[in-house]
């Protein structure tokens, strides 16, 4: 045994488990014994689910439908064939859901409140079961800001795009049905009228950008123009010198070189190229581009005949802007005069103002606060359980104290009129004829087994039968325990050392007195003080007379004097004691017996008590040999026998709790009649 953990266990308050692991079969017991708790909060729950849904405003709800359309942007002055059916079913759903999230941008919803003036209507709140019993009779003056955020914080409006289609409906609800149709349409015109003016900001841009790109390129067809005539002029110069050179060839087949015609062609020709070397470098200082051209050839390349080249080239560059201006101007012409619509959706259909109410749904509500109150109370009866500072079963118990439990006794199912009440507590004699083969006997029957098996039979002669606190069980275990006994055809002597509130006497059905305390104030005899029951092993010593002072009877050398007195001829001695914790009674008899042994109520006694107890024997040296589980309710086994070792669990708590009850020994026996 850890005495270290014992004492720390004895001296801290035990509020947590004590290790022992829980599992689904506590859940359910806890369940089932705290039932009435959970049928009482479901019920709670769905009394309030019926009230709640009664005093709860109707929902109306109105649907408007947009239909995906195509994503890119006709104002572009790029050509595109994007379809956004297209784009959605190669990327998903990502397009139509940013279509579908556009329109609840706060923007949107800002629009559709300040064009309805929806802010500064009277039922513009969204009631609710709490809002009908706050409301005021004060109108509140609400900014659209305001009702926006209502409107997305309350969930009024959800757009929720169809599977598997390109429709998306917009759902609102409110409690007054014209709010609903208003928003559901306005969102609508709303999101049209900002695609459509963001649509026109575009085809701004894009007029302004084309009508720089026209501007830049009549300039360039300008500058082409003039380069392109002065080459014009150029090539027709040249035309001029080819008929000259011509001219100079025949004339030198004919005559010689001092001929004045041919002479005159010569200065005809001269002059022809002169001024197309001037008409050239003309060219070439009204343009860089030219020049640069004209500079970059090689020396070997003719540039009389490169000309045509170059101006061919011209003509071809000058066409293409003309082709581009042409084209910038037929853009423009379309962006200006083209329809401004939505081309990212269209609508489908519109709102119409709701005639009956969709909620609030009784089913669901009713659903709502059934589950919840099922739940609140399993919750509450699992947290009980967690709770309850008592030990449950067998093996805890085992665990709990570190020391052996030598039986487990159910809980005892006696008919009510062979009970016999004292105090807070009942007890009944078994085996009997009604009772010899009932499972409380059976667990009796093993107590027995379990205390003869100790040791030797004359090492375990004397037994001490004590609890931690009233109401365990200890006069009921040991009077049966000795009945038991006495039924083996082993003489036993049962007495009773509760002095303070003994029963002994009366499960025996005998009078209190004489008995042990007549017989150690030496007013009679051992053999007067020891009485003879219907069972002819089976002796009993009452408590005795009353005592002003229990514990001065109860001292060790007066219990010596008992134990001395006693014949040899008893095979079996049982005493029952007082309970430890209110009173120290039992420890001198703990010194003296074989054995001493702990009752304790499953289910019932808090287990600081068990531990307290076990502290109390142990700093007097008289550790006990074992634990009884008492109070454990019996359970069928699929054999057919009744068991109730291990761990099964506690019936109720009808009990006395450590430390609640009164000072042990302060009530009065019932006076004989």
């Amino acid at each position: 045994m850890d005495y270290e953990k014992l004492n720390a266990l004895a001296q801290s308050e035990i509020t947590q488990d004590s290790g022992i692991t829980r599992g689904i079969r506590d859940y359910i017991f806890w369940v089932r014994n705290k039932l009435w708790l959970v049928v009482l909060i479901t019920i709670v729950g769905i009394v309030l689910g019926i009230f709640v849904n009664s005093k709860s405003p109707d929902i109306y709800q109105a649907s408007a439908s947009i239909e995906v359309e195509r994503v890119e942007r006709g104002d572009s002055l790029e050509e595109s064939n994007t379809n956004f059916r297209t784009e959605a079913f190669l990327g998903g759903d990502a397009i139509i859901n940013t279509v579908t999230q556009k329109l609840l941008v706060p923007k949107i919803l800002t629009s559709v409140v300040e064009s309805n003036k929806l802010h500064e209507r009277d039922d513009i709140m969204k009631m609710s079961f709490l809002k009908n019993f706050s409301k005021s009779e004060d109108a509140l003056k609400l900014e659209p800001k305001q009702v926006v955020g209502m409107m997305l914080g309350e969930g009024w409006i959800r757009v929720v795009p169809r599977k598997k289609s390109y429709i998306v409906d917009i759902i609102v609800e409110h409690t007054n049905p014209e709010i609903t149709y208003i928003i559901a349409n306005g969102i609508l015109e709303a999101s049209k009228k900002s695609v459509e003016d963001k649509i026109n900001e575009e085809t701004d841009v894009n007029v302004r950008m084309a009508n720089q790109m026209v501007s830049g390129a009549e300039k360039e067809i300008l500058e082409l123009g003039e380069r392109l005539s002065l080459y014009n002029s150029c090539f027709e110069r040249k035309t001029l010198i080819d008929k000259s050179e011509e001219e100079v060839i025949e004339l030198k087949k004919r005559y010689g070189p001092k001929w004045p015609a041919l002479i005159e062609a010569e200065n005809k020709l001269r002059t022809h190229i002169e001024a197309f070397e001037k008409e050239l470098n003309q060219v070439t200082l009204i343009s860089d581009v030219e020049k640069e051209y004209w500079e970059s050839l090689p020396k070997e390349i003719d540039r009389i005949v490169n000309v045509q080249n170059r101006g061919q080239f011209i003509t071809a560059e000058l066409k293409s802007k003309e082709d581009l201006r042409n084209n910038l101007l037929a853009k423009i012409d379309s962006l200006v005069v083209g329809t401004k619509t939505s081309r990212e959706f269209s609508v489908a259909m519109q709102a119409q103002l709701p005639e009956l109410p969709v909620g609030p749904s009784f089913i669901k509500t009713f659903g709502l606060f059934f589950v919840g109150g099922l739940s609140l109370g399993i919750g509450i009866a699992i947290l009980l359980g967690f709770l309850d500072p008592s030990i449950r079963t067998v093996a805890e118990l085992e665990e709990y104290s570190g020391f052996p439990v030598l039986g487990a006794i159910p809980q005892h199912e006696a008919k009510q009129e062979d009970l016999v009440k004292k105090g807070s507590r009942s007890h009944v004699l078994l085996f009997n004829e009604t009772d010899n083969h009932s499972p409380t006997s059976e667990s009796i029957r093993n107590l027995r087994a379990g205390l003869s098996f100790l040791g030797e039979k004359k090492d375990r002669r004397t037994f001490m039968f004590t609890s931690a606190v009233p109401g365990e069980g200890k006069s009921f275990a040991s009077a049966n325990v000795a009945q038991s006994f006495a039924s083996q055809n082993e003489k036993t002597l049962l007495i009773d050392l509760d002095l303070r509130k003994p029963v002994q006497h009366t499960i025996l059905a005998m009078e209190r007195s004489p008995g042990f305390s007549d017989f150690i104030s030496n007013s009679i005899p051992f053999s007067d003080a020891v009485r003879s029951t219907e069972n002819e092993n089976l002796f009993f010593m009452s408590a005795g007379s009353r005592s002003a002072n229990p514990s001065e009877l109860l001292t060790t050398s007066n219990l010596k004097k008992l134990l001395k007195t006693i014949p040899e001829d008893f095979d079996r001695i049982v005493f029952d004691t007082s309970p430890l914790i209110p009173v120290r009674d039992a420890l001198p008899v703990s010194k003296l017996v074989d054995s001493s042994v702990i009752l304790y109520r499953m289910g019932a006694t808090h287990r600081k008590a068990i531990s307290r107890t076990l502290k109390i024997l142990n700093e007097n040296n008289a550790d006990p040999v074992g634990i009884i589980a008492n109070g454990l309710p019996p359970m069928k086994k699929s054999s057919g026998y009744s068991g109730y070792y291990g761990n099964y669990y506690y019936g109720n708590y009808a009990y006395s709790y450590y430390g609640s009850g009164s000072y042990y020994g302060e009530e009065e026996d019932e006076e004989k009649s």
